[in-house]
């Protein structure tokens, strides 16, 4: 697949010849008791064999929609499968194909406030942004993005998304890999808003480094009333900034935590996501230099509940855990996912229409279920 890497294979090949105010940490240290709630598993969908409808390939991207059905986006089958709160199978929405409304690969589902579905990646000759009616199943149209595709999708108000997009700048004769984070609109080609922007020396001997930032690198959260969210993916920094709709930086949130290496296990977990990656990208030459940080990254995810609190998902404890705070910033309160959680360090979670849905990139078991949480 022809996917992200565009610009990136270039320089490899060229290479080998606004006031603002800070909140309160949460002090791991020093806070000695910490209100702590629980989040229960309470259903499941995927099975290892039977019914292909049922079977997931490698999932990319799973959101709720309006009407509480969820969608589920299937890379290896180059599609997205709508099904009822109780995992039936409703119907289909694209194939496997690059023509018009076809996919070939993607990733990174979102839906937005009015129910587009968006994603990222190559399909109906477009290598780039790729929307669908939710309800209908049709075709909306795609945009070809020059370079690599935007990541990172988060839907927002109306048919606005956010993004990260990745790009190289050579004006100064040493390449940088620039990152912008932006709101969109489908149908627009250029951002409504761009709330961050950073730039990174390019490397081309941290291939690991280049393909976790490609993929990962920002963690995004917003709702659809006005308040957007930004955390770097670090091993060095637990920061998060909250922005209005206006593109102001109103606050930011910074958690006082302590780096945390990865077991062997994880590793290894954190070194097979990377080569899945990599494969997706149409870059298994590397497969054999790439290597998983040591460090686990400080927050590894953002999420925003019905009630417009977000939640922080912590990188450090296998056991998945987040630090909840309302939309001005204060801190609320912590929750942990209860029950044993051998894949607790690779899953994704997904927090949209007052659902809470989660899935293991390196599932134990084998193969991939999707489940709906509950927090108690």
């Amino acid at each position: 697949m022809r996917y992200l890497f565009f610009t990136i294979t270039a320089l490899l090949i060229a290479a080998g010849c606004g006031n603002t105010q800070t909140q309160s940490a949460v002090e791991e240290t020093d806070q000695v008791t910490i209100e702590t709630g629980t989040m229960l598993k309470t259903d499941s969908m995927g099975v290892e064999l039977g019914d292909s409808t049922e079977v997931f390939g490698a999932i990319e991207g799973v959101v709720t929609g309006p009407d509480g059905n969820i969608a589920v986006l299937d890379r290896a089958a180059c599609c997205i499968r709508i099904f009822s709160p109780e995992g039936e199978f409703l119907r289909q929405i694209s194939r496997e194909g690059n023509g018009p409304g076809e996919l070939i690969s993607a990733a990174f589902l979102t839906i937005t406030e009015d129910g587009t579905l968006i994603l990222t990646g190559d399909g109906s000759e477009i290598l780039g942004i790729h929307a669908f009616d939710y309800f209908t199943g049709e075709w909306m149209g795609s945009e070809p993005s020059f370079g690599s595709p935007p990541t990172c999708l988060e839907g927002a108000a109306g048919r606005t998304y956010m993004r990260k997009f990745l790009d190289i700048d050579v004006s100064t004769g040493e390449p940088v890999i620039v990152i912008q984070i932006t709101l969109n609109e489908i149908g627009t080609e250029e951002p409504l808003l761009v709330f961050f922007e950073d730039r990174i020396p390019f490397n081309p001997q941290e291939m690991s480094a280049i393909i976790s930032l490609v993929w990962f690198g920002y963690d995004l959260a917003c709702d659809f009333s006005g308040r957007f969210y930004v955390s770097p993916r670090s091993t060095e920094e637990a920061v998060v900034y909250a922005y209005n709709q206006t593109g102001v930086e109103l606050f930011s949130i910074e958690l006082d935590l302590e780096p945390v290496l990865r077991t062997e296990e994880e590793l290894e977990s954190e070194r097979l996501v990377l080569v899945a990656k990599a494969i997706a990208m149409d870059n298994a030459e590397v497969i054999s230099s790439l290597e998983a940080d040591p460090y686990k990254p400080m927050i590894r995810g953002l999420e925003v509940d019905g009630d417009k609190n977000l939640w922080v998902l912590l990188g450090g404890p296998s056991q998945p855990t987040f630090e909840v705070f309302n939309s001005s910033g204060e801190y609320l309160h912590r929750v942990v996912l209860e029950g044993n959680q051998p894949d607790g360090y690779s899953w994704n979670f997904n927090f949209s229409y007052d659902n809470i849905l989660a899935y293991a990139e390196d599932p134990s078991g084998g193969y991939q279920k999707i489940w709906t949480l509950e927090e108690q």
